[in-house]
């Protein structure tokens, strides 16, 4: 046997390989049918107050680090809300309810912004941000790093003092956690 089939065969092994590798990397939305809860996720409190302009309620700043492969499950939190990316990519859909998506511009004006809708994956580039306000609209919602790298989002949230951050729903919207 020549030496060219055999070098040819494991060239195309080594594509194969290099390709799924590159595939698996970057993560998708968790299944329907995931374990409601977080993967890969670390959430670090960099600041709050409790407002006297709003009694009963706290305003704070995370920065969210989502590790490869990372996700949140279908979720919910008592809460107005803006997550922008920081760096890395975000993807993110919503089951029920609806959000503003604002695309990052030149110069630190914002390009776009659009109503996110369900149904519709998107994913999220540095300076590009959702928000929505749990108050005014149930929201539910999951979210994931869709990148091969870590991702990190700054997240502001103003949310009752006495409420759970977050509330995991199971595939049909029921609360679970």
């Amino acid at each position: 046997m020549s030496r060219r089939p055999l070098l040819c065969a494991a060239g195309a092994v080594a594509l194969i390989a290099i390709l799924l590798a590159t595939a698996t990397a970057q993560g998708g939305p968790p299944s329907p049918d995931a374990t409601p809860g977080s993967v890969g996720f670390t959430p670090i409190v960099l600041g709050g107050i409790d407002p006297a302009v709003a009694p009963g309620y706290r305003l704070d700043m995370r920065e969210n680090v989502f590790e490869p492969g990372a996700y949140v499950t279908r979720h919910s939190h008592p809460t107005a809300i803006i997550v922008c990316v920081q760096s890395g990519a975000f993807g993110f859909a919503i089951q029920a309810g609806e959000a503003i998506v604002t695309r990052a511009g030149a110069e630190g004006t914002p390009e776009s912004t659009e109503t996110l809708l369900p149904g519709i994956d998107i994913v999220l580039e540095p300076r590009d941000c959702v928000a929505f306000d749990q108050f005014a609209a149930h929201t539910e919602h999951t979210g994931w790093n869709a990148s091969d790298g870590v991702t990190i989002l700054w997240e502001t949230r103003l949310l009752k003092s006495d409420e759970p951050y977050t509330t995991y729903h199971d595939a049909m919207g029921t609360p679970v956690a």
